[in-house]
């Protein structure tokens, strides 16, 4: 790779400097991933690049070109990855999913899925991301949620090209997509669509490489596009200008330029791949695929340079911001840098190039150095002429601005020029401003001239356009005619307390709190406000608020906390109580304690002053830190007795204060009572009724109320009590009765509103209240005998003292009340009525009456109830009746009603029948103990099973029982009745066998009783009743009922099967073939059979001789005597299942049945012998042209006749049609070794790979290569190969072997196969052999290699030689060191550029692999230091006669110092202190020019050694940059003359001169002494 340095002075020096960063593959990034495909260069911040790993795994690498060494490494599924430009943002994409990834929030931005193949992708900028598929073009931002947005459609010239680059313009607004594609000559085509955003136009041009930039012309920016194109004829740059319509009319426009591609003849298939344009100087890089390096200037499209930079493809780019270089990627993984070397860029320029107006256009642009003196020549020229507009602009444009100077200015200032014309100075003003920004000088300069003309209006035109210099001098003097625009001068300035002043003067003072924290100032507040009270005390206010509210006072921007104090006594010496006041509560909110003095001094101001203010103020409730005693007395004395009671803590002031009822609000004294003591309030409470018992009663009543709690009701009682107001204490209770839980307060209202008459009130409170006690408000109600008895009923009704109620009432002569209660009041009490007036012997007249008159609305139950306590059940009869005919359906009423007609015997049974609503269980359980037959019919008509059983039970109404469980049909009530625990059982099953079974007809209900038996487990009584109602009954409908006699059979199967036989015989209406199963299954064969027989199923029959019974021979006797087809088919079926195949098929053949046709292939392929298939042969010839299947049966004959080994019937049959599977059969036959058959059978389906196997277990080789060869397949190849490499026919294994070593997956199964039975050198021949196939890969030159390093040693070289670029080098390298191969192992690592492990083992193993020429070109080429400082102890131990030439190629890469200490330590013992550095004076005399101390004092000391004192000399004199005072003591103590003098110099360079003066005279070198006392300049040491 080439390369080319700079330097400072050369002529020769180059405009451009290359260096290698780092290497991507030395920390660790797979040289599989270095392709454009797998690797991003998207900014020269970050390398982006997806690899596979060792396990096949894919990654994520993203190297910091920063900090390369450390690279980041994630596991992905993305098939590619870009880093942002700007931010640690990474895009992933996986098919057409795409997301965005942050790194430093560690969270997924977004996501979507396109909906079409994503082709390229690249950021466009720091927020959009273009996204090119095979037919638009997308922008996805990352700052929204929006999904991608489609920009443009694919122009059709890029329709087949491969996309290499997209970009856009700063604004977005123009974008180009790069496409290249082969063209029919070999060459590549290059295609550009150029698109306009805002004219919504594409342009195809015809390009490789592309790129926009941002450029300035005379002071006006532009958007330039800049592409490279290469055409049969010629290659060109092109660069012109796009948006023109964009600028002003006055704004200059660029000139197309354009410039030819120069390409060396050695190179002819070059052509442009990338274009990057320098973000800091006007110069474009132009890449090519070869790797060169093409340097242009913007302006003018000039050709500045070209180099070779890599010898292998540069296939990513991107500018290095840092520098306005170049930062690339190559194949090799090299990261290299090109950087612009700014001090040889000019004399190049116009020494190379001879061209001095672009050296000056370039130094001007991009102040480069070089040429200062051809435009101070120039402007100096131009100023003599008096042209000072064209010597401004010479000024204006003067590399780094070294004509811009004071002297300049004041050049231009000194020329007079006539009256009414612009003054030069003006003049050159004016050109700097239209090419540059003016420096702080010439901005100060221009304000001075324009201020003294009156133009300062020019100046705030200017500063919009940055073209001064803002300065604090330049503020001052703007400041004077404009406020605002010196403010914003400051303000660029950082002139940061002139900033803060213009604020205040401009009325900004919410500003200067928020800019003196943003800039980092530290002002005093007080100060600030002071002076904002100079403009306006509202400025001031705003100005102390606003930086207080902002916080910037609490942070390092100001002082730790604001004095509050001073500032409220800086407004109050100035008279601005309003100010003072309202700055502290602005300040003040936080309510803290120490704040308490500051605020009492407000509000005392305030009270004294404005009380209004005062009152406003309090009545926020903001403030709680000031002297409320004094607060509270200023208050009384403003009237604001409110404020005062508030503040007042002491009870006699709060007593007195309180009097003033008549000012203060009467809501304000309630809520002021929740905040005293329950005593202080009860005091007060006291006082004020005191002070107005009549005008204050009702306020007095509020409180009360409102504080019954905290005060007690019981106080409160009592205070109200002990007045003289009669009602006092009603109204009290009147108020807290409704929500005091007190039972005392509800019996006190109750009693006053008693006493007061007030009944309604009483009558609300105990119908309504749940905390009286009842029993005491009783008491005490029947004690006064009210007038009204409201309150008396209630609290009985309420609280169940109806009877005691009643009892007052007719005690009191109060009838109507009593009647007044039922009817009115609570009709559902009348039972409870209707009882006492029983018990109080009251007229029955009065009470039917009264029942009657409530009878829709009595609760009937409960007056029954009352009523058959005291035996009184006839009083209701009317009552009921009344209500049955009235179409009452109620329970209550007909059990009422059932319950009168038992008791007074009114055709009850009738009743109790035919009545459908009465409770049979309540009923019932009346009638029991008066008649328990009308209780059965009352349990009978409820289905009340529980109740009925026992009552039947209990009475021994054993009949009825039995009559109802048969009509019942309920399997639980069976379960009961039968259950063996019951006593009665037997009574009970006597009854229903012999009465109420014979008396039903319905067949459902003897069902079901049969069903219970069986459930119950009866078997014995089953039968009974069975045979009872089949075999013993005149009653067809049961003796002839099926199901009956089934359940008879299966009843003796179960219990008694010897009687099976004798029911099966006499029977004849049973499910025959059921039953029979059911026999079956309980191994009763015999009856099983014979009811086969008797119901003539003959087939089912001989099934039970063959099947259960295994009886062959009397079936077959069976078979003979029926001699029905259907029974020799079932027997030939049964025995072919047995196993006995050619008897079955004898059978089947005697039946003429066919239909077994897949039984018997089924059988025979079970179990079936040679023997058998000649029988399945004669039986699938007899079936096949019956059977629908014919494939299966032709496919068993084949197969049949194969088994039996008539091959040649087997080729007679497959000759005619047929409709056999042969596939199938050869694949069964294989399976069961019948080659021969296999054979014929695959050669006739052609299915060679089968066949090939086969031909291989018969031995014929040839023919099993043939076929293999005619299958193609590598299952085939490889089991053929196998076979013969066993059979030791290696001719023919190397040609199936061959076939299967191009098969990555089968490489190594070949290999071991051959290694692992020993045939080492047959395996290499058929590697080497498939290294000349097409498909030939990687892993065979791999591999093939590692069996040269096992088994062909000598020739191992040759090969590495010959197949390095073909194989794995790593592995290769890993089986050479294996095998000690040290050479092979050197040349492995330089062939893959791992420079320093092929020095290392050079080193370590030298006399295999080391050579001098090969060792120097390694280190050459090597980057790691340590493995040169290695390479120099080495030559020291091994190669010493060698170590010069060694450090020679080492100068420029090793450090010095490190050197010399290698080579002194080396051979002390032998050779002096010195060791081996008198042998490396050339290396010391190259390395000696950057003039390093350690360096220099090594030379001294060798030449010293030497004694050269001529050499020593010229060291001496030429490199000063060592001890040379130390060195001098040394010489100073030599024995010769000449080194003494010399040091004698040094000590009088060093101005040592005592010692020079010293050892001077000590030597006699009296010239030298005198010499040294005449540099000394000192006259004493003269003397």
């Amino acid at each position: 790779m080439a390369s080319s340095g700079g330097g400072t002075g050369s002529a020769t020096a180059t405009p451009v400097s290359l260096s290698e960063l780092f290497s991507l593959t030395a920390i660790g990034v797979s040289a599989q991933a270095l392709t454009f495909n797998a690797l991003t260069l998207e900014s020269d911040r970050h390398i982006s690049i997806r690899e596979m790993t060792a396990t096949g795994q894919s990654q994520l690498v993203v190297v910091d070109t920063a900090d390369p060494n450390n690279p980041l490494r994630k596991p992905i599924t993305a098939d590619s990855a870009a880093m942002n430009p700007v931010n640690k943002i990474i895009a992933l994409r996986a098919a057409n999913q795409i997301q965005l990834f942050d790194f430093a929030t560690k969270q997924k931005v977004k996501s979507f899925a396109m909906p079409e193949n994503v082709v390229f992708w690249k950021w466009v900028s720091e927020k959009t991301i273009g996204l090119v598929t095979p037919t638009a073009v997308y922008h996805w931002r990352t700052d929204d949620a929006a999904e991608p947005r489609k920009v443009f459609d694919r122009h059709a010239s890029l329709t087949n090209a491969q996309i290499i680059n997209y970009r856009a313009d700063a604004r977005e607004e123009w974008l180009c997509l790069v496409g290249i594609a082969a063209n029919e000559g070999g060459g590549v085509t290059g295609s550009i669509q150029l698109y306009s955003v805002t004219k919504r136009m594409s342009q195809a041009i015809e390009g490789h490489a592309a790129s926009f930039v941002e450029f300035k012309i005379e002071g006006h920016m532009t958007t330039l596009f800049v592409f490279a194109s290469k055409t049969k004829t010629n290659s060109k740059l092109h660069i012109i200008e796009v948006g023109q319509d964009r600028k002003s009319e006055d704004a200059p426009r660029f000139e197309k330029q354009a410039s030819d591609i120069y390409y060396p003849p050695e190179i002819g298939d070059d052509f442009p791949v990338a274009i990057q344009v320098s973000s800091k100087y006007s110069i474009v890089y132009l890449i090519t695929r070869q790797g060169y390096l093409h340097l242009y200037d913007i302006e003018s499209a000039t050709a500045l340079y070209m180099n070779r930079i890599s010898d292998v493809s540069v296939f990513a780019s991107a500018p290095r911001s840092s520098t306005g270089g170049l930062l690339g990627v190559n194949r090799r993984g090299q990261v290299l840098a090109v950087e612009i070397n700014t001090q040889a860029v000019v004399p190049y320029v116009m020494q190379k190039l001879r061209d001095v107006e672009l050296a000056t256009r370039l130094a001007s642009r991009n102040g480069f150095p070089g040429a200062e003196k051809l435009f101070f020549d120039q402007f100096q020229e131009l100023f003599r002429e008096g042209q000072y507009r064209e010597a401004a602009l010479v000024a204006a444009e003067s590399p780094a601005g070294c004509l811009r100077t004071p002297e300049t200015i004041q050049m231009f200032r000194s020329v007079a020029v006539p009256e009414g014309q612009p003054s030069a100075l003006l003049v050159y003003f004016q050109a700097l401003l239209e090419r540059a920004t003016l420096n702080k000088l010439e901005s100060l300069e221009l304000g001075y001239q324009v201020v003294s003309l009156n133009r300062a209006h020019l100046l705030e035109k200017w500063l919009k356009e940055d073209k001064m210099e803002c300065s604090e001098e330049l503020g001052d003097l703007v400041r004077q005619t404009n406020v605002n625009l010196g403010l914003a001068v400051y303000i660029k300035a950082k002139a940061h307390e002139k900033v803060i002043q213009c604020l205040i003067e401009t009325g900004q003072t919410q500003k200067v709190a928020a800019y003196a924290q943003k800039v980092g100032m530290t002002v005093d507040a007080t100060k600030l406000v002071q002076m904002a009270s100079s403009y306006s005390p509202q400025a001031a206010l705003e100005l102390a608020n606003s930086m207080q509210g902002q916080m910037a006072l609490a942070t390092r921007a100001m002082q730790p906390e604001v004095d509050h104090d001073a500032m409220y006594e800086m407004f109050i010496q100035r008279g601005m109580i309003q100010e003072a006041t309202s700055y502290c509560l602005d300040n003040l909110k936080d309510d803290n304690p120490k704040w308490g003095k500051l605020q009492t001094k407000v509000l005392e101001a305030n009270l004294v002053n404005a009380p209004q203010v005062a009152d406003a103020i309090l009545q926020q409730d903001i403030w709680h830190q000031y002297d409320k005693q004094k607060i509270a007395m200023l208050c009384e004395r403003a009237g604001l007795f409110q404020h005062a009671l508030e503040n007042f803590k002491d009870l006699s002031d709060v007593k007195r204060v309180m009097q003033n009822t008549h000012v203060l609000n009467p809501d304000f004294i309630v809520s002021y009572f929740g905040t005293l003591a329950p005593d202080d309030a009860l005091e007060c409470l006291k006082e004020l009724i005191k002070q107005n018992p009549k005008g204050n009663l009702q306020l007095s009543v509020t409180v009360a109320a409102k504080y019954t709690d905290h005060l007690g009701a019981t106080k409160l009682m009592n205070i109200f009590s002990s007045l003289k107001i009669q009602n006092a204490l009603y109204l009290y209770l009147g108020a807290v009765v409704s929500f005091s839980d007190d039972p005392e307060v509800h019996f006190k209202f109750i009693e006053a509103a008693c006493n007061l008459g007030m009944f309604d009130d009483a009558e609300r409170v105990t119908r309504e209240s749940n905390f009286y006690d009842p029993e005491r408000v009783k008491v005490f109600l029947m004690s006064i005998k009210p007038r009204d008895p409201r309150p008396l009923i209630n609290v009985c009704d309420r609280f169940g003292f109806v009877d005691e109620m009643i009892r007052f009432m007719i005690k009191n002569g109060q009838m109507k009340f009593v009647e007044g209660y039922v009817q009115r009041v609570n009709p559902l009490r009348c039972s409870t009525v209707v009882g006492t007036l029983l018990d109080l012997d009251q007229d029955e007249e009065f009470i039917k009456k009264l029942i009657l008159s409530v009878k829709n609305n009595v609760k009937v139950g409960d007056l029954v109830t009352e009523c058959e306590k005291r035996g009184r059940l006839k009083l209701l009869l009317q009552f009921l009746e009344s209500c049955v005919a009235d179409g009452s359906t109620d329970v209550d009423v007909h059990s009422g009603v059932a319950k009168v007609y038992i008791e007074t015997n009114i055709n009850p049974e009738h009743f109790l029948d035919s009545n459908p609503y009465y409770d049979s269980r309540v009923v019932g359980a009346f009638c029991e103990k008066r008649d328990p037959f009308l209780a059965f019919v009352a349990y009978k008509r409820g289905r009340c099973d529980n109740e009925l059983l026992d009552v039947t039970n209990k009475n021994q109404l054993y009949k009825d029982q039995a009559r109802y469980l048969v009509d019942r049909e309920s399997p639980e009530l069976w379960e009961k009745v039968l259950d063996p625990e019951n006593p009665n059982r037997k009574l009970v099953l006597d009854q229903v066998i012999s009465v109420a079974l014979p008396e039903t007809k319905a067949p459902e209900k003897v069902s079901a009783t049969v069903k219970a038996f069986m459930a119950a487990d009866l078997p014995e009584l089953l039968m009974e009743l069975l045979e009872k109602l089949v075999l013993q009954t005149s009653n067809s409908v049961f003796s002839r009922n099926r199901n009956l006699q089934n359940l008879l059979v299966l009843t003796a199967a179960k219990t008694d099967k010897g009687r099976v036989m004798e029911y099966v015989r006499r029977l004849d209406n049973y499910d025959a073939t059921d039953i029979a199963e059911i026999l079956i299954g309980a191994e009763m064969f015999e009856e099983a059979f014979t009811i086969f027989q008797k119901f003539e199923k003959y087939d089912l029959a001989v099934g039970v001789l063959v099947e259960n019974l295994q009886d062959f021979k009397r079936a077959e006797e069976y078979a003979i005597k029926v001699d029905k087809a259907e029974v020799w088919s079932r027997l030939g079926s049964t025995l072919c299942e047995s196993g006995r195949i050619v008897d079955g098929i004898n059978a089947l053949m005697k039946a003429k049945d066919h239909s077994h046709a897949l039984l018997v292939i089924k059988c025979a392929g079970e179990h079936g012998s040679e023997k058998d298939y000649e029988s399945v042969v004669k039986y699938l010839k007899f079936a096949r042209s019956k059977v629908k299947d014919i494939k299966k049966v032709d496919t068993e004959i084949v197969y049949a006749l194969c088994r039996t080994h008539r091959l040649g019937e087997v080729e007679e049959f497959i000759a005619l049609p047929h409709a056999a599977d042969l596939d199938d059969v050869g694949e069964r036959c294989f399976d069961e070794e019948l080659w021969p058959a296999s054979k014929l059978l695959f050669t006739a389906t052609s299915n060679y790979a089968k066949l090939a196997i086969v031909l291989v277990r018969l031995d014929e080789f040839q023919p099993a290569v043939d076929a293999a060869r005619r299958a193609d397949r590598v299952p085939t190849w490889k089991a053929v190969c196998f076979a013969c490499v066993d059979k030791r026919e290696f001719r023919l294994a190397q040609i199936c072997a061959l076939h299967l070593v191009v098969e990555s997956s089968e490489l190594m199964n070949v290999i071991d196969y051959y290694q692992d039975r020993g045939f080492f050198m047959e395996l290499i021949e058929v590697m080497d052999q498939g290294l000349s196939l097409d498909r030939a890969h990687q892993a065979m030159f791999t591999e093939n290699g590692i069996l040269y390093s096992k088994y062909r040693e000598r020739n191992m070289m040759e090969y590495v030689k010959m197949w390095w670029q073909r194989c794995n080098i790593p592995r290769l390298i890993r089986a050479c060191e294996n095998a000690r191969q040290w050479a092979e192992v050197t040349y492995l690592h330089i062939q893959y550029n791992e420079y320093d492990n092929a020095a290392l083992v050079m080193m370590q193993h030298s006399p295999d692999a080391w050579s001098p020429s090969g060792f120097t070109d390694v280190l050459t080429k090597a980057g790691n230091l340590e493995v040169m400082y290695k390479a120099i102890q080495f030559y020291v131990d091994e190669q010493p006669e060698l170590l010069s030439d060694l450090l020679l190629v080492l100068a420029p890469k090793c450090e010095s110092t490190r050197v010399i200490s290698i080579l002194q330590r080396a051979y002390q013992d032998e050779f002096g202190p010195l060791g081996l550095l008198p042998l490396a004076k050339g290396y010391l005399h190259k390395v000696q020019e950057a003039n390093v101390p350690e360096v220099n004092s090594a030379v001294n000391e060798v030449y010293l050694a030497e004694e050269n004192i001529d050499a020593l000399k010229e060291s001496i004199e030429s490199f000063d940059n060592f001890d040379q005072f130390d060195f001098a003591r040394i010489l100073a103590t030599h024995e010769r003359i000449e080194l003494r003098r010399i040091g004698i110099e040094l000590y009088r360079k060093n101005g040592k001169y005592e010692h020079a003066i010293e050892a001077a005279k000590k030597e006699k070198l009296w010239r030298d002494c005198v010499e040294s006392a005449a540099s000394s300049k000192d006259s004493e040491l003269a003397e």
